[in-house]
């Protein structure tokens, strides 16, 4: 996805545009079908028989019906979602919100409500003596029976999305399909990368943020097209400062070109005041890390929750075990290295996800223990590489706990989850 093409769609998210655009779409369809019963009056009656025996009266009351349930219906369901936003806030994790507001389930009956009121008024308006329109009504009626059941489908949605488990399941999903993209083929092999002083040109950054995603197409088709190689100094994820140095180039540009390119470069960095999960694996971690963390808390003393949060994220993680993680350096068609990406290590992602848990939960033996079975099982599917590094936590995980002086019994009990550290394995 272009990151300038996702700008725009960032403003289709939330409980806003999406719904609105629904309703007025709904709400303009009203017109056509009004024509349509005043063109062809005559004939609709013998069409719609029920029309015929409609009087003016029974027509409005229905449409009123209509038209007071749909609005009504409606800021029940703006009043269901805050309680749900309320209780992902305090119980959950604050930046679920955005996954909550970009629910397509909350928008759509946000919207179809919505469009059901403005369609039924605006029937309810034409309606009169002189026209009882007929498929006008049978319309509003139909957008009734459909917001009754999409009414029934958000129910059942909101019930699913305070349940904690659909949501760690569901963060875990998109954090394991993000790892699998990164995952090494057996036959690659890593890039021999230039020096720094074979990049003597730079291109600053023109504003402040975090770098959410790069555009790997439009960043290879510019260094392809100009001949050169593009050095990127920061990663999905991080932070970056306005006048801050984005990349370097291999070469100089010519004096003509070298604000378009560098505009070029800019456009291919998705840079966003806020931090999302667009191209982040790191990001996907923290919200499963905040899970936890906020499930270990003393306020909430929920350990199961975040043993959940820890079995979903040694599934996510089990691919990059296996395989490794690929460099995220590019090369064009002759193989020629064009662009040098910062990649995100094993270590790194190791060091992100299991320091917190085992900081937080160092009192705790049960999720001391659980850690130590994550542990083990990452290392029986690795390979040499990450079971050195497994190794290493396990090691840590086994200071943690003793440093909280638990009993001898328990720290033995601890200690033999993990067996291959005694056989220095």
């Amino acid at each position: 996805m272009k990151p300038i093409f996702y700008r725009q769609l960032l403003f289709l998210r939330g409980l806003i545009t999406v719904p609105g655009g629904i309703a007025l779409t709904i709400w303009l369809s009203a017109f056509p079908l009004l024509w349509i019963d005043h063109a062809f009056k005559a004939s609709m009656v013998s069409w719609f028989g029920i029309a015929a025996e409609m009087t003016p009266d029974t027509a409005r009351t229905l449409l009123s019906t209509i038209a007071a349930a749909a609005i009504t219906t409606l800021s029940l369901v703006y009043s269901l979602v805050l309680i749900v936003f309320t209780l992902a806030a305090g119980n959950i994790a604050p930046r679920l919100l955005k996954r909550f507001t970009s629910d397509r389930v909350n928008q759509v009956t946000a919207g179809l409500l919505g469009g059901t009121f403005l369609f039924a008024l605006s029937v309810l308006y034409r309606t009169g003596p002189d026209l009882v329109p007929p498929l006008s009504i049978a319309g509003a009626a139909f957008l009734a029976v459909i917001s009754v059941l999409q009414l029934i489908y958000f129910v059942h949605a909101v019930s699913r999305s305070v349940t904690i488990d659909e949501e760690i399941a569901a963060i875990s999903d998109r954090l394991e399909k993000r790892i699998a993209m990164m995952v090494r083929d057996e036959e690659e092999q890593a890039s021999e990368r230039s020096s720094a002083n074979d990049f003597p040109y730079s291109v600053e950054a023109s504003s402040s943020g975090y770098l959410n995603a790069v555009d790997e197409k439009a960043l290879l088709a510019l260094a392809v097209e100009q001949d050169f190689a593009i050095r990127l100094r920061f990663k999905p994820g991080d932070f970056i400062i306005e006048t801050q140095t984005l990349a370097y180039l291999s070469r100089y540009p010519e004096a003509e070109q070298s604000d378009l390119i560098a505009e070029r470069l800019r456009d291919s960095l998705l840079i966003l005041p806020l931090r999302d999960a667009v191209d982040d694996i790191e990001y996907s971690i923290n919200l499963l890390i905040e899970i936890a963390l906020r499930a270990l808390s003393p306020g909430v003393n929920d350990t199961f929750t975040a043993i959940a949060s820890l079995d979903r994220l040694t599934a996510a993680l089990s691919a990059a075990v296996r395989m490794g993680l690929r460099g995220r350096d590019l090369t064009d068609r002759e193989g020629t290295l064009r662009i040098e990406m910062p990649g995100l290590s094993l270590e790194a992602i190791f060091d992100t996800a299991f320091h917190p848990l085992r900081q937080a939960g160092a009192g705790n033996m049960l999720m001391m223990k659980h850690l130590a079975h994550a542990l083990v099982r990452l290392r029986e599917i690795g390979n040499s590489e990450a079971r050195e590094l497994i190794s290493s936590h396990a090691r840590l995980l086994l200071d943690s706990a003793k440093a909280k002086e638990p009993l001898d019994a328990d720290y033995t009990d601890l200690k033999r989850l993990l067996p291959f550290l005694e056989k220095g394995e």
